[in-house]
């Protein structure tokens, strides 16, 4: 593989630092076995496959564990794997209950397509390198159709390259089909600035694979485009090889067996050049380099053992819900009317909410805690002896602790969760410290929900340590905060479908004096089934008339039912219309206060919900001064991406009288967004107004410009090129996974146009739950810096040079920069220097000329074009790098961003490499009637 070298975009600094976080997961590693990784079935799925996809998974994770006991050095394995049923699926064996394990929560999920990916395995990977990732999504056909093993490789081998991302935060080792980011192919190593003459396919291996290049659209040869493979080139591996890694790139070959590490003493160590995502996220940093670093294995933890043992397998069914209302009775509650206002909260939820089969049991504290009802399966007879238990009684003193420690006795096991709500610091023992560690050993989640700006700090630590949630509650809120907070505790019933799972389509709150209040929600294709409008006042008198709604051809639907005691009226529409629905109601009083919601379901089966999600990077005792604070919202329908929608956060701050916060998330691949058009958008919260409890919400909508992603299409010819492995058997070649028509995803997720649909005028909402932050007093002075660019490039002549990147913020993503320094070196390493201060580096632009140069300082977010000429004459075949950095007018300075290296090809012949095949052949025959009518010339001339 040896061309003329003409320029290359290498990507190798970090987006976030390595960090050793746990993700919500309840695995454990114990003495080298993992435990409690769950596989989880959708309930989407149709019941007949449960004997053939339990098998697979059985088939696969025994696979797995001896792959994963190789590569991980004989330190790991997998020791007990739950595989946990539907509740639908009632006709299937198994061996057990479940006890806390649900899908939302579960490690590997089965589940249907997402049509970018197909059937082709992936991790749910939104966070930075050592980070874990969210699941690993499987689909039945995946597990089931033999032919899958053919396009993606063998099950075993392939779960643990996806197993790396989840657990340990790497990524993958290989380039993606026309990626800005991650190519195919780059130039290969320079060493001392000299330039290598060759080109290498976009991987890590400790020693050289021997293969060929094929074209996937014409099944021909490769033809060159300046110096590098075109975009339809290839690399197909030759099936037998010397090289034993890495698993993050030829996971697929029976020969690579290791993850790829820097200390290797092979031909070849890990490529810290090589311009992929492993290298971009993790600065350089080998995958085992990662690995070792993460709490499964530093400082020696789970030394290399003799042998592993198969995998035990446990096959659990959901059990129903059971939940422990634990709730604050202390003399504190009687202030701003809290009591009351968890009174009706939590009586809305007992008769409406929560699912037919679940249980709950209420327990009040105070200088004690009081067992007000026993456990109690919720049905259409106990709903309101239940809900009438709650009372508004109250009591000095506050022991969090006596109230958790009755909750788990009463519980008891099983799928439990407890919904503690208080709004003091706890001055009775127990404490919550003396009752964590049983708590955690029950097994039972909680959900905390701190009420007022003085709840217990301590609230965030047992929620996270459980595997729970947090909440804040204002005390200026008239209920919209607590019911988002009682409405979290209902994810962990079991799951239903995707097509019977309902869906907040609308909210909106009203305060004010007018007496005719009027309001509008879209009900877009996806739903209409079983909408439900609720609509909560302040009081259940004033009210002259309605609320009514108004159809979207203006009938008018009045039809409704009130609970006085909630002061609540409900509209069902069993089946509502597509189109614009408007409600009214008319006021006789002032100072009034009302709250709209409205659910629905899916229209029908065949059409699945567009959904929305929401969550922070974290939750628990954060200084925002050094640890950035992310928020995410995925918008899909089904498992597919909405892209293009308008995703807007509000955050609200821990001063009751402050107004909120907007942040506008992106799905646009930079800063805190991992890959653009996954449907998973973000933003790093960067506005704190003092210490305290943040709570975020996030609002989606369509603005003309939304679609979702049905899969992409690429123009190919694949018969042309086979792609089962028995096919290439006698030549020794096989199949390259990484080949096929949807092959996904790399810096940027593909969509087609023609198969996208437009999701027309839609709305969703979504609670993030809160964060508490301990620091923030650094931030009033700016001490956020600058995000890290991650998507430099540059051109060059031997004269002029152009860069271009997307622009980052004053604090992180947020705003404008005050200027950057671009600096250049023929020495890689001296670069990679966070002062940028070392010496053989010339600067290409200050920070004080760069101050003044207003087409640079742009808002984070947008492309930003350097062009830079009357360089000092650059040296032919000598390789330069550049990197840039970000500064703000505090002077904090941005993390140096990606290294792009250039360099000035030698005088040659015209490049005729990207030509079109009849293109060259006219050149040929010109070059050659030219040469046989110079020859005759030259010979009529010499005969006269």
């Amino acid at each position: 593989m040896r061309v003329v070298v003409m320029m290359v975009v290498m990507m190798m600094v970090v987006v976030m630092m390595v960090v050793n976080t746990v993700s919500s997961s309840n695995i454990k590693l114990v003495d080298n076995g993992y435990e409690n990784v769950v596989v989880a079935i959708s309930p989407s799925l149709d019941e007949s496959l449960a004997h053939d996809i339990v098998s697979s998974i059985k088939e696969t994770l025994t696979e797995a564990s001896e792959v994963l006991f190789r590569a991980t050095r004989n330190r790991t394995y997998f020791r007990d794997i739950k595989i946990l049923l539907p509740k639908s699926w009632t006709e299937t064996e198994y061996d057990e209950l479940a006890t806390n394990e649900n899908f939302e929560d579960s490690d590997i999920r089965v589940d249907e397509r997402n049509m970018v990916y197909g059937d082709q395995p992936y991790t749910v990977q939104p966070g930075g390198c050592g980070e874990p990732g969210q699941y690993i999504h499987l689909t039945p056909q995946y597990l089931t159709d033999e032919t899958q093993v053919t396009n993606w490789g063998p099950r075993g081998r392939m779960l643990i390259h996806e197993w790396a991302k989840l657990r340990w935060g790497v990524f993958d080792e290989f380039g993606y089909p026309n990626d800005p980011k991650f190519p195919l192919f780059y130039v290969t190593s320079v060493i001392g600035g000299d330039i290598s003459t060759g080109y290498h396919a976009n991987d890590c291996t400790n020693k050289e694979l021997i293969g060929e290049l094929k074209d996937v659209t014409t099944g021909g040869s490769c033809r060159l485009d300046n110096g590098l493979p075109n975009d339809d080139c290839r690399f197909i591996p030759y099936n037998q090889q010397e090289a034993t890694s890495s698993l993050m790139s030829y996971y697929y070959l029976s020969d690579i067996v290791d993850f790829c590490d820097s200390s290797s003493s092979e031909e070849f160590s890990h490529s810290e050049i090589a311009p992929n995502k492993q290298n971009l996220m993790c600065e350089g940093r080998s995958v085992w380099d990662v690995v070792r670093l993460h709490q499964d294995f530093l400082n020696g933890t789970n030394a290399a053992i003799t042998a592993s043992q198969p995998p035990v397998f446990k096959v659990v069914s959901q059990e129903e819900a059971k939940f422990a209302l634990v709730l604050d009775h202390s003399n504190s509650m009687s202030d701003y009317d809290r009591i009351h206002k968890l009174q009706r909260a939590a009586q809305r939820w007992i008769l409406y909410e929560v699912a037919d089969g679940s249980s709950v049991c209420i327990i009040t504290f105070s200088t004690t805690a009081r067992l007000v009802q026993e456990l109690t399966v919720i049905s259409n007879t106990t709903r309101e002896v239940l809900a009438n238990m709650i009372d508004d009684r109250l009591d000095s003193s506050t022991s969090i602790g006596a109230g958790l420690k009755l909750a788990v006795n009463v519980l008891n096991g099983g799928n439990s969760v407890i919904l503690l709500i208080t709004d003091g610091e706890e001055n009775t023992q127990p404490m919550i410290a003396d009752v964590m560690d049983t708590v955690v050993a029950s097994g039972t989640r909680v959900v905390s929900i701190a009420f007022g700006e003085y709840a217990d700090p301590k609230l965030e630590s047992i929620a996270e340590n459980t595997n729970g949630k947090t909440f804040t509650v204002l005390d200026t809120d008239d209920g919209g905060m607590l019911d988002d907070a009682f409405q979290a505790a209902l994810t962990y019933q079991p799951a239903d479908s995707l097509a019977n799972t309902t869906v907040k389509i609308y909210e909106s709150e009203y305060q004010g004096n007018e007496t005719n209040v009027t309001g509008a929600f879209t009900v877009d294709f996806t739903v209409g089934r079983n909408l439900v409008f609720r609509f909560v006042a302040n009081h259940n008198t004033g009210i002259s008339n309605g609320p009514y709604l108004l159809r979207p051809n203006g009938t008018i639907m009045n039809t409704t039912l009130n609970d006085a005691t909630l002061n609540m009226w409900t509209i069902k529409v069993p089946l509502a219309e597509e189109g614009t629905w408007a409600w009214q109601v008319e006021f006789t009083t002032s100072d009034n206060y009302a709250r709209v919601d409205v659910t629905a379901q899916a229209r029908d089966s065949n059409t699945l919900p567009i959904l929305t999600r929401a969550w922070l990077s974290a939750q628990d005792n954060v200084n925002a001064t050094a640890t950035p604070i992310i928020i995410y919202a995925e918008v899909k329908q089904g498992n597919n991406p909405v892209v293009g929608a308008r995703v807007r956060a509000e955050v609200t701050q821990p001063i009751a009288t402050a107004q909120p916060v907007l942040v506008d998330l992106l799905d646009n691949g930079q800063a805190a967004d991992n890959q653009a058009g996954d449907g998973v958008y973000s933003r790093y919260l960067t506005s704190y107004s003092t210490t305290g409890r943040y709570s975020v919400k996030a609002e989606v909508w369509d603005d003309g410009s939304s679609y979702i992603n049905n899969g992409f299409i690429v123009s190919r010819q694949p018969a042309r090129m086979p792609t089962h492995p028995a096919s290439r058997a006698a030549r020794a070649i096989i199949s390259l996974p990484l080949d096929g028509p949807s092959y996904c995803c790399g810096s940027v997720v593909p969509w087609d146009l023609a198969s996208a649909q437009p999701t027309g005028a839609f709305t969703r909402t979504a609670s993030a739950g809160s964060v508490q932050v301990i620091d923030v007093a650094a931030a009033g002075g700016d001490s956020l810096p600058p995000s890290r660019v991650t998507d430099l490039q540059a051109t060059v002549t031997s004269t002029t040079l152009n860069l271009t990147w997307t622009a980052p913020g004053d604090d992180y993503d947020a705003g404008t920069v005050s200027g950057y320094e671009v600096r250049m070196s023929v020495n890689r390493s001296s670069l990679l220097d966070a002062s940028l201060y070392n010496t053989n580096i010339l600067v290409l632009l200050s920070y004080s000329d760069s101050s003044n140069m207003s087409e640079l300082l742009l808002e984070a977010g947008h492309k930003v074009n350097l062009y830079l000429d009357n360089l000092e004459e650059l040296q032919l075949d000598k390789v330069y790098y550049l990197a840039l950095r970000a500064l703000d007018d505090f002077n904090n300075t941005s993390p140096v961003s990606n290294l792009v290296t250039a360099m000035v090809p030698p005088a040659s012949s015209p490049d005729t490499s990207g030509m079109p095949v009849w293109a060259i052949v006219v050149l040929v025959a010109v070059a050659f009637i030219v040469a046989v009518v110079a020859l005759v010339g030259y010979m009529v001339h010499k005969r006269k």
